[in-house]
């Protein structure tokens, strides 16, 4: 079943960070100028999530003003105000009547960049809660539960030291909501490990690298590292890279697909790359085609290539053309190719790490656009599109 829901705890009162947190909560400490949760949702917003929720108490208002019923993407955000605080257990009470399916649950101020899309082959039985495991590592707070190791697919606790520790990030079952009162409780010291305890809670060991900002060190180490938080691209134009280019497209029925171009793009998907088209679209300023009509061109395309189980994350276009008829289409000129404005804003949009993103184009325009970004540039060869990507990738 589809994950429609997460729910993120930012309601801490992040103390262990002193001076830094009485003037603003742990998750919205900037690294390199963008709140540390800001960027965390652009890691959760690929995988197309219907809400987020934040359990917001400290300073509830900072999130409220900056995130309430706003969408990122697809996404919309919703803040929930738990009142008093109630730990990381009890401020799941304010959500027991709103979530009616299994949801993700995790913190403000950690980051495990795993596939969130396993979660969703996830099956319970007589288990509660999904947990993911990393490993421990010196650098990481002690303060999660530890030494824990998997015996077929079921966490538990062992007597000595293990390499195994708690990721902070749960497929929790809705139903454990129905047991959550209105007073203060810890998720982990209490209703996790007795979970663990009664057998009812299994996992998987991910090797994907987890960071926290909950001290100094960490938060240190962040800002001295602050791609590690990003992510990674590659750009693609459209016409001569995903279908042949005959001029303007009117109708889906003339997108040819060009060879291996649902392979290319899984092949992305599976490295952790977004997938982000960046396309000049005058045909709508010159009224051959309706915006309506284009963005019906591409749903067709989006769906072709997911039966294939290949995903473009997003598309830019720009409909612009200097003479058009509508004003609109007269304006915002720096969209359009040669100029980089489409790709600056997916770079703003969705986070991304300029130094390890691609552009593979077709035209001069193509080119000029990436460099004007920072982009490593690409004319589309000869060979298959999977087959340049995975040459760039060596």
């Amino acid at each position: 079943m589809k994950i429609n829901d997460v729910v993120i705890l930012v309601g801490g009162l992040g103390t262990r960070l002193g001076s830094i947190t009485k003037r603003i909560p742990k998750p919205l400490i900037r690294i390199n100028k963008v709140p540390f949760l800001d960027q965390l949702i652009c890691k959760l917003i690929k995988y197309n999530f219907k809400n987020i929720y934040l359990l917001c108490s400290y300073k509830k208002s900072f999130f409220f003003e900056r995130y309430n019923k706003k969408f990122f993407h697809n996404t919309k955000i919703i803040c929930i105000d738990e009142g008093k605080l109630k730990g990381t257990g009890g401020a799941l009470f304010k959500i027991k009547n709103k979530i009616k399916n299994n949801f993700i649950f995790m913190n403000g101020d950690t980051f495990f960049d795993i596939d969130f899309n396993f979660l969703n082959k996830v099956k319970f039985n007589k288990e509660n809660i999904f947990m993911c495991i990393t490993h421990k590592k010196k650098s990481i707070n002690n303060y999660k539960l530890n030494n824990l190791f998997i015996k077929r697919q079921k966490i538990k606790f062992s007597k000595k030291k293990t390499n195994y520790m708690n990721g902070g990030v749960y497929l929790v079952n809705y139903k454990i909501l129905r047991n959550i009162k209105n007073k203060y409780c810890s998720f982990e010291d209490e209703i996790l490990t007795d979970e663990i305890k009664k057998n009812k809670v299994i996992g998987k060991f991910f090797n994907e690298e987890f960071f926290d900002i909950g001290s100094h060190e960490k938060l240190d180490f962040l800002k001295k590292k602050p791609n590690i938080l990003k992510n990674k691209c590659f750009f693609l134009d459209r016409d001569g890279v995903i279908n042949k280019d005959i001029g303007y497209i009117c109708n889906f029925n003339d997108f040819i697909f060009l060879k291996d171009v649902h392979k290319a793009i899984k092949y992305l998907n599976e490295r952790k790359f977004l997938v982000i088209i960046i396309t000049n679209q005058a045909a709508i300023g010159k009224e051959i085609i309706s915006e309506s009509d284009l963005n019906y061109i591409h749903l067709k395309m989006l769906k072709s290539l997911n039966i294939k189980k290949a995903e473009i994350d997003d598309i830019f276009y720009a409909p612009y053309f200097k003479y058009s008829k509508q004003i609109k289409y007269r304006l915002k000129k720096s969209d359009r190719k040669p100029n980089p404005g489409m790709i600056i804003k997916a770079i703003k949009k969705w986070n991304i790490d300029s130094s390890s993103s691609f552009f593979i184009g077709d035209k001069k325009t193509d080119m000029l656009a990436a460099k004007k970004a920072n982009i490593k540039f690409y004319f589309k060869s000869n060979k298959s599109l999977y087959k340049q990507i995975k040459s760039i990738l060596k």
